[in-house]
């Protein structure tokens, strides 16, 4: 018998098949608050500006509260205020201000 060594199988490949939306499902889960690191220079210097931190010290008075804070998910939106990009709903800014 031939030694198969680094040869795909079917078994293999249907074993990657069957896992791959997995992998997916959780790449996306995990892409949707961006990591802070990725934002843009002007971003980053409009959150320093304004106070921005993540866990706000009251939750009460975190973004997924706040009146510029648009949801995009269960954890993670967008805010008027910060030049764009990604924030989780448990942040908090300088800003804050009541939704209603």
């Amino acid at each position: 018998m031939p030694d198969n060594e680094g040869v795909l199988t079917r078994r293999a490949i249907l074993g990657l098949v069957a896992i791959a939306p997995l992998v997916l499902a959780a790449q996306a889960t995990a892409s949707s608050c961006a990591d802070p690191a990725t934002l843009s220079a002007a971003q980053k210097s409009m959150r320093k500006s304004l106070g921005f931190k993540s866990p706000a010290p009251d939750p009460a008075k975190a973004c997924g509260t706040c009146a510029f804070f648009t949801g995009k998910g269960a954890d993670c939106g967008a805010c008027a205020l910060l030049s764009g990009g990604v924030v989780p709903a448990n942040g908090v800014c300088d800003s804050w201000a009541k939704k209603g």
